[in-house]
């Protein structure tokens, strides 16, 4: 009879790798959670407040202003963290899939190394998002660079943007590919 040994990853040991690789996550999508969890809420939170001179002025909450500079960080925030989230999911799905079909799989894989894969695959999901930002490549498939900050309201664009973050962990050679590329296609258009 085999004993299991919770700290390692093997094909009989997924469960306890794909409770961390949710919570990693969550974790990380938490500001997207937040902003969420804001625009849910009703906007009518303004109050009165009296100055030194004891005129009333009238004080808004800043999540009642779409337009405020702490409201728009915490929109761009959660774009990226739900961007890095998906792409930690894609890197765990890829990883424990392939754990799991793999018949002759030796090497023991603990949960802090799961973590790092998926950092890995968060950190190819945010260049992967800057990517889109930057006008670098483009199409009816991709996000659309010009409404990049408001995507969050935007429901189409945002899954566009969060499948191609799943994708940038899931597949390891996607983003480095693309990075690759766009160096030669730079490269190109110096020798022209």
């Amino acid at each position: 009879m085999k004993t299991l040994h919770f700290g390692l990853l093997g094909k009989e040991n997924t469960s306890p790798f794909i409770v961390t690789a949710i919570l990693y996550s969550i974790f990380l999508c938490l500001p997207f959670i937040y902003f969420l969890y804001l625009k849910g809420q009703p906007h009518s939170s303004n109050f009165e407040s009296m100055d030194e001179e004891g005129k009333t002025i009238v004080v808004k909450n800043w999540t009642d202003n779409a337009e405020s500079r702490q409201f728009k960080l915490l929109t761009r925030v959660s774009i990226f963290s739900a961007a890095l989230s998906f792409g930690a999911l894609g890197a765990a799905v890829s990883f424990i899939t392939r754990v799991r079909r793999s018949g002759a799989f030796n090497h023991k894989i603990t949960i802090r190394e799961l973590i790092s894969i998926q950092t890995i695959g968060a950190v190819f999901a945010f260049i992967l998002s800057l990517i889109f930002m930057g006008e670098m490549i483009g199409g009816t498939l991709f996000p659309n660079a010009d409404e990049f900050y408001y995507i969050i309201y935007i429901p189409a664009a945002l899954a566009k943007l969060l499948v191609w973050s799943f994708l940038a962990g899931f597949a390891e050679r996607f983003v480095p590919n693309i990075l690759e590329n766009l160096t030669k296609l730079k490269d190109v258009n110096e020798e022209s």
